[in-house]
């Protein structure tokens, strides 16, 4: 498993999912941060563990240096998702250890108390057992509350208590055994509910002021009590609604309850916001990679447990499987943003992913980044002479014959010539132009722009091609990858980038032939370089005098294209 990094108490944990010999059920082990092992050492520690889908998993664990249990399964998926659940409740518990203690309103700690409730229905309510098995279970809880017995069993979520009900109660009337006991004579109330209590304030992150504890085991007793008359109810065949299960305040009406933010929730707030702006969903989808790897890495989705600490073993993990550019340019753009407007959204306090630093690899150029003549003669060619395959979309075949000549001749991003319409090549100013605009698709810039089309792609056919297409795409959707592995099958040189080269290219020509680079840059959708060149537009004509300007390229390839 890959190490895990610290929570806001800015310490390291190591956890793992390992295998006894010999044994095929997986071990969760957790090791306790130095700082607070000996103030949580000898804790028993109530973990509720099961997902939805799963059958209830309960375990009682005691601290030491580390956390170790089995995870009772050997299905690898609810394996994980069980230790994915300790892991998030132990790390609560961390955190709150060096958490300020506070003071509850009562009405508070009975809203807290609803979750002991919640929590017993929750695991029993489709499959409740015995009912005696909760007469038992609400014998001893009752006689706890009351003072009766001491030392009681903890409550701990599973009624399997018979045994013990029965040596103290006897096998005869239950309530007439409880009230032989006298009252007010013990405090038995950490022992029996003290488990549950500390379930309900790690679930929610509080630290509790001392000072209140007896109240709210109290409290919490109360309320495993009246979930087990709702699940005695239930186990003989009785589901009305429990009058008493609407006695608890809303939890949300607890003020120390800090709202959950979600790493994810924040990136669905960044794009509503974005995608006002005229942001891309290239963008987004970019976005929602790199926070998803985050996510997967920590293990949790609470943005508000991120630390800087953190996100450096998240760089850390991810340089052993990416390069220091694809983790600058890929990963960190998109989780500095969306962590970035949360900041200045007042939704976090810090932008923990400012930690991260990743210098610039230092590049090696053994060759030009645009193809060569020979290369963009036998793309040329290649082109030209391609005939669609058996089976193969012929939106795709297409794309493989168009696409890299639309860009040699533009200096287009391939993206921008797979998703032209038929309504996109149109005349303009009198000649006859490509509407490379963000209706069809994602554009970098996200601007329009208009560029002549040149006379040889008019020779070889292409306005042809477009007259004949159908309405709308003129290429396959999804055929990006195929076109770059077209072109990669004939310039097989891995330092070249096979749909981005053109771009290089033209730049080239045009510096070669002194084309004027403000022109240059209108025509293949850059920006401006200076505040000056920023100043009157660039026509159609002018850049069709560049365009037609461009030197043909494999004058005697055979044929058309059609």
């Amino acid at each position: 498993m890959p190490h895990e990094s610290a929570t806001q108490t800015m310490v390291s944990l190591k956890f793992s999912m390992s295998q006894r010999a010999g044994s095929t059920v997986p071990q969760f082990r957790i090791r306790v941060p130095t700082k607070i092992v000996d103030r949580l050492r000898g804790k028993r520690v109530l973990l509720s563990i099961s997902t939805p889908d799963d059958y209830p998993f309960v375990r009682t664990v005691t601290i030491g240096s580390d956390v170790a249990f089995s995870l009772g399964t050997d299905d690898r998926t609810i394996a994980e998702a069980r230790q994915a659940n300790a892991l998030d409740h132990l790390r609560r518990l961390f955190d709150l250890t060096e958490a300020a203690p506070i003071s509850l309103s009562h009405k508070d700690m009975v809203a807290l108390s609803g979750e002991t409730y919640r929590l017993y229905q929750e695991i029993h309510r489709d499959n409740p057992g015995e009912p005696d098995a909760w007469m038992y279970h609400k014998a001893l809880s009752r006689a706890a509350l009351e003072g009766r017995i001491k030392n009681p069993p903890p409550a701990a979520l599973m009624p399997n208590e018979v045994n013990t009900a029965t040596e103290l109660f006897g096998t005869g009337d239950l309530t007439a055994a409880v009230n032989a006991f006298p009252a007010d004579q013990y405090d038995a109330l950490e022992d029996r509910f003290g488990l549950l209590a500390d379930w309900v304030l790690i679930r929610q992150r509080i630290h509790l002021n001392p000072n209140d504890r007896q109240r709210f085991l109290r409290l919490v007793g109360m309320a495993s009590l009246d979930a087990g008359w709702q699940l005695r109810r239930n186990a003989e065949g009785d589901y009305s609604p429990d009058p008493k299960a609407q006695r608890f305040p809303a939890i949300e009406s607890v003020a120390a309850i800090k709202p959950r933010q979600t790493i994810t929730g924040l990136l669905d707030l960044w794009w509503a916001e974005a995608k006002a702006t005229g942001r891309s969903r290239t963008t987004y989808d970019t976005y929602k990679g790199a926070v998803d790897r985050l996510v997967k890495h920590l293990g949790h989705d609470d943005a508000n447990r991120v630390t800087e600490q953190d996100m450096l073993a998240f760089k850390d993990a991810r340089l052993k499987v990416v390069t220091a550019k694809t983790l600058k340019d890929g990963d960190l753009p998109g989780i500095k943003s969306v962590l970035g407007w949360a900041v200045d959204n007042r939704k976090l306090a810090n932008n923990p992913a400012d930690a991260i630093k990743v210098k610039a690899e230092k590049k090696i150029r053994t060759r030009s980044k645009g193809f060569t003549d020979q290369e963009a003669g036998a793309i040329f060619d290649a082109c030209c002479t391609y005939v669609q395959k058996q089976k193969e979309d012929p939106r795709t075949a297409a794309a493989k014959r168009w696409a890299p000549l639309i860009a040699c001749y533009t200096g287009c991003r391939i993206a921008e010539a797979l998703q032209l319409r038929k309504e996109d090549v149109r005349d303009e100013s009198g000649h006859h132009v490509f509407d490379l605009n963000p209706l069809a698709g994602s554009i970098k810039t996200g601007t329009y722009r208009l560029v002549p089309v040149h006379p040889h792609l008019i020779e070889l056919g292409l306005l042809r091609f477009v007259a004949g297409s159908g309405n709308g795409p003129l290429f396959a959707k999804g055929s990006y990858k195929r076109v770059l592995d077209f072109v990669r099958a004939v310039v097989t040189d891995e330092r070249v980038q096979p749909n981005h080269a053109w771009r290089h290219r033209l730049k080239s020509v045009s510096r070669n032939l002194g084309f004027d680079p403000r022109v240059v840059d209108a025509i293949q959708g850059h920006a401006a370089r200076t505040s000056g060149e920023d100043y009157g537009d660039v026509s159609v004509i002018a850049m069709a005098r560049v365009i037609n300007a461009i030197p043909r390229i494999a004058k005697n390839a055979p044929g058309r294209i059609g």
